[in-house]
């Protein structure tokens, strides 16, 4: 087979469009050839490239196994050229695919080498890749004290890259593994923080997600507390929480959201004896949910709101 220049480039182009239909038997045989003209021209490096791309390709088009042989077709490769960096790649992405396939041991391994290689060569974005990757390992495996410190320093890599997006997503995988180990006071200090990393992005939409999510556990404290004064704290800083999360809202225009955090301070009003405030945010719940025609929401609503009148009485 004879190759001439134009050969790859045309190859890559087909793959890149036959992934945006998610026609993976097109992309794959596009890359399958691609695979075979570096090896026509004994190419180790762009051998390992294609493969590992073909590897996940293989996956995503259903074939796991095909993709597991790809990976070690591709590590030889990377191996015999001395490329680090690519090895360092592909035994992470290696070790994710057997994290999905649930072989966990396996996936731990190929992980943890992905993460020797990335400290050797000083590859700082990788490193926190892995630590992230093996952090939710250890969620999968219910070890949230395992995944707790591998998620700290994950999220620490980010910050050394000043990476806010990425800070932010570790941050919420850190108050996940918290809240698995019955830490919420720890979970609610990273959601805090991640909630400025989503702002410093203008993510708004993510930024009140978190602040609603800060306002449930607060709720769920205050009803777990002995005593009222314990409660009335926790209700009082989800209300906190909830009104800073519907600000954000009504500043980008999210009308349901809008509608959940009237109803969630309307709960929270009425935890704290507040009838005339619950009344107030109910009301008004039930008038966006009517209006977005969310007929199951405004039927709850209602409910709470009819109680509450009730007790207003």
């Amino acid at each position: 087979m004879t190759s001439q220049p134009g050969d790859l480039a045309q190859l890559l182009r087909t793959v890149r469009l036959a992934l945006q239909q998610e026609n993976y038997p097109e992309a794959i045989n596009a890359l399958e050839q691609a695979v075979a003209l570096a090896t026509e021209a004994g190419d180790h490096a762009a051998q390992a490239r294609h493969l590992g791309n073909l590897a996940l390709i293989y996956y995503r088009g259903g074939q796991p196994e095909a993709a597991l042989a790809a990976f070690d077709q591709a590590l030889t490769n990377a191996r015999a050229d001395g490329d680090r960096l690519t090895e360092d790649g592909l035994l992470g992405n290696k070790g994710n695919v057997l994290r999905e396939l649930r072989r966990y041991n396996e996936a731990i391994s190929h992980l943890n080498q992905a993460l020797l290689i990335a400290q050797e060569i000083g590859d700082v974005r990788g490193r926190g890749i892995w630590l992230s990757n093996l952090g939710l390992l250890q969620d999968d495996l219910d070890n949230p004290a395992e995944a707790i410190p591998l998620h700290r320093e994950a999220a620490a890599v980010a910050r050394s890259l000043r990476d806010q997006r990425g800070l932010a997503t570790r941050l919420i995988h850190l108050s996940n593994s918290h809240l698995a180990a019955n830490e919420p006071a720890e979970a609610i200090k990273a959601l805090h923080e991640c909630v400025v990393a989503h702002i410093a992005v203008g993510d708004k939409a993510e930024a009140a997600y978190r602040m609603a999510t800060i306002g449930n556990i607060n709720t769920d404290l205050g009803r777990a507390s002995g005593t009222q004064f314990e409660a009335e704290l926790y209700y009082s800083m989800a209300t906190d929480a909830f009104r800073d999360a519907l600000a954000l809202i009504r500043e980008i225009g999210d009308p349901v959201a809008e509608a959940d955090l009237l109803y969630s301070l309307g709960s929270a009003a009425g935890n704290r004896g507040q009838i005339d405030p619950a009344i107030i945010h109910f009301s008004e719940a039930l008038r966006l949910y009517e209006s977005l025609g969310l007929s199951d929401r405004a039927a709850e609503v209602q409910h709470n709101l009819d109680l509450a009148r009730q007790m207003q009485g």
